[in-house]
């Protein structure tokens, strides 16, 4: 459990660091991400950056991003993953209602096209 903890957190750190550098990756899929154990935890780095972009639109940009991914890892991170995933990306103990509310939205209407 604190190994997931750890592996998630580096993820939400990665998407942190990604965006507040004014980047867009535009496939943010799990396979793009890779890890390394440290001692302190997991370091996390991406890989196929040819999408990558600037961020234009803000927060809708983002949440592309972390929908994406979160849309991608809904077979293996639980509830409680996502909330953790998404603390870390905030920097917050808990998850931002209003990111969550978006996130949601952006899932149903992925899945209302299908």
């Amino acid at each position: 459990a604190n190994r997931r903890g750890a592996i998630v957190t580096a993820v939400g750190l990665l998407a942190a660091q990604l965006h507040v550098c004014g980047q867009l990756h535009g496939c943010f899929y799990p396979k793009h991400i890779f890890l390394r154990a440290k001692s302190t935890g997991y370091e996390a780095c991406l890989i196929d950056l040819e999408k990558t972009r600037a961020l234009r639109f803000g927060r809708r940009d983002r949440v592309k991003d972390l929908e994406t991914l979160l849309r991608r890892t809904a077979g293996c991170w639980s509830a409680e993953d996502e909330q953790l995933f998404i603390s870390s990306y905030l920097g917050a103990d808990t998850p931002s209602a209003e990111w969550v509310k978006r996130l949601t939205a952006r899932r149903e209407n992925k899945a209302a096209r299908r």
